[in-house]
């Protein structure tokens, strides 16, 4: 789990974003490297939710697949991203333009997906 972390932490890292961390969809915390001002608990609750209300409006459109979405609101956005029985959520300012950073986040979700456990 610490080199899940130090990913996280790397993520944090790219400009504009404020933290991130690996939920399952149920929202249980696996691990998290959110800042001071984002409680883990708070985030992975709002995440579940967003996750379970995403599920299940691909479903009703006749596809049950969701590999990534964003949810953007006045102060930030978080992204989404499946990364099997889990999502990395990412949690960035509202401003923020998600081209450069998207491409940080499928590299971090790449490693936390393909880790190997020594």
């Amino acid at each position: 789990m610490a080199d899940m972390v130090s990913t996280l932490e790397e993520l944090n890292k790219e400009v504009g974003v404020v933290g991130s961390l690996v939920v399952t969809p149920d929202g249980m915390v696996v691990a998290s490297a959110l800042g001071p001002d984002l409680d883990d608990e708070t985030v992975a609750a709002l995440a579940s939710n967003a996750i379970i209300a995403a599920k299940r409006s691909m479903t009703t459109l006749g596809d049950s697949n969701c590999y990534r979405f964003v949810l953007t609101a006045m102060y930030g956005k978080m992204v989404f991203e499946d990364i099997g029985i889990a999502y990395l959520v990412v949690v960035t300012h509202q401003n923020i333009s998600l081209g450069q950073t998207q491409i940080a986040i499928k590299g971090a979700a790449y490693k936390i997906r393909h880790r190997r456990v020594d």
